[in-house]
């Protein structure tokens, strides 16, 4: 039995992903709407949610596949700045989970400014091959401070991730910039298509400077992202 989990965070191609392993690796294809699901993605509020309903599959030897956002199943120690996986442990063994599937993106700004735009715009999925039209516009500044931070957030995260669990799994490392060397990106099952170009997203942030001044207070800014397994390094 295959029990699929694309672990991912926002703007990274995750959902290609995820729509070519349900068609191509779950026999027979996974439709997560058949099987009683609202989504096929499981955020931190829903994994209660979702480890009983994958339980049930899991236990009649189902093939399944789900999206699994990494800040899913972390807790915080009281007082304690550290957190640990001690849930995300429990959801990987008790539902067999045999693959995952890491999703990143190379280009730490890029991946900023395609969440400041799909969060202004209301666009995070676009389906049946539209191409959402974007007016220029000035980031309130709010705005830009919380996507860096949580994108800091997401790479502390996402590092812990490949370190603790890709040795475990079958694991798949797939790069958003060459997303078309490892699924079918012109032929998604829901139409998906890349809607804006890294100069695109740049041209229509009026104050660009202030997201590349803002990045520059965080960490990230100063590392690079493994273009093999998408882990944040710095230069020793």
């Amino acid at each position: 039995m295959g029990r699929h989990l694309t672990i991912y965070t926002p703007r990274t191609g995750s959902t290609v992903v995820y729509n070519s392993i349900s068609q191509t690796l779950c026999d027979p294809p996974f439709n997560f709407n058949l099987e009683d699901f609202y989504s096929s993605e499981i955020h931190p509020c829903e994994y209660k949610l979702f480890y009983d309903k994958l339980k049930k599959l899991s236990n009649s030897n189902i093939d399944w596949s789900m999206k699994y956002l990494v800040s899913t199943g972390v807790t915080h120690p009281e007082n304690d700045d550290n957190f640990n996986l001690f849930d995300t442990d429990k959801f990987f063994k008790d539902l067999g989970v045999t693959d995952l599937h890491f999703c990143f993106r190379v280009d730490m700004i890029d991946t900023i400014c395609s969440n400041i735009i799909a969060e202004m715009d209301n666009s995070y999925v676009v389906t049946n091959g539209e191409i959402r039209k974007h007016e220029k516009r000035h980031v309130p500044k709010s705005l830009i401070d919380i996507t860096c931070f949580k994108y800091n957030y997401d790479k502390i995260l996402y590092n812990s991730y490949v370190s603790r669990y890709s040795n475990n799994f079958n694991s798949k490392f797939y790069h958003y910039e060459n997303l078309h060397k490892f699924v079918d990106t012109d032929n998604d099952i829901h139409k998906l298509k890349k809607q804006l170009t890294k100069e695109q997203k740049q041209e229509l942030i009026i104050n660009y400077d202030e997201v590349i001044e803002i990045a520059k207070t965080y960490d990230f800014y100063y590392g690079k992202i493994n273009p093999m397994n998408g882990v944040l390094e710095y230069d020793k």
